[in-house]
């Protein structure tokens, strides 16, 4: 079965595709690309091919590539030692003013 999560044409060349974009990206790009990337995955849920259980999980394992992908990346990092400061939380934008 064809893998749609993370299909061939993102791995057939000499380095995959999200190794080349993070290359190019700084440790706090490279941790704001992972989360776009989940939440784009996870608002989408249920909205293509009207909603198929199919598309479903289609989206939903993308979102967990990527959250795989940032845990991995943040072990590494924590790994080398590298501290990357404090990440922006998006979680902020909901809070009640006082």
């Amino acid at each position: 079965m064809k893998d749609q999560i993370n299909p061939d044409h993102y791995k057939n060349k000499s380095i995959e595709t999200f190794d080349a974009i993070s290359s190019q990206l700084s440790h706090m790009e490279v941790i704001g690309y992972c989360r776009s990337q989940v939440l784009k995955y996870s608002m989408r849920f249920g909205s293509k091919e009207n909603g198929t259980i199919d598309a479903c999980i289609t989206d939903i394992s993308k979102a967990e590539w990527y959250i795989n992908k940032l845990i991995q990346y943040l072990n590494d990092l924590k790994k080398d030692g590298l501290f990357i400061g404090e990440p922006d939380n998006v979680a902020e934008l909901f809070k009640k003013d006082n």
